[in-house]
C-alpha cells in the first residue's frame, strides 16, 4: 500500500513558516529592537540588553511559536 504525500501542504507550510519569520523581524524592527538567534534560542537586543524570549520546542514550527512569544512580548495583536 502505497503512503500519501502531500507536496502543497509541504510548501504551503514553508511558506507561512517564513512569513512568520518575516513578521517576527518586523515586529523587533518596528520597535527599535534587533532579533538574534543563538543555539535555536532567539534574543532580542533592546537599550543595548539582551533578552531571551524563546527556545522553540519544534523545529517546524520554530518561527509560529517566536511569532506568538513576540506578540506576547510586545503586546501586540
Amino acid at each position: 500500500m502505497k503512503s500519501r504525500f502531500s507536496i502543497s501542504k509541504a510548501e504551503w507550510s514553508e511558506e507561512r513558516e517564513n512569513q512568520y519569520k518575516k513578521d517576527c523581524f518586523n515586529i523587533a524592527f518596528n520597535f527599535g529592537d534587533k532579533m538574534r538567534i543563538n543555539d535555536n534560542t532567539v534574543y532580542i537586543l533592546k537599550n543595548g540588553e539582551e533578552i531571551e524570549i524563546e527556545k522553540p520546542l519544534k523545529q517546524k514550527s520554530f518561527w509560529y511559536e517566536t511569532w506568538l512569544k513576540l506578540k506576547d512580548f510586545y503586546q501586540t495583536d
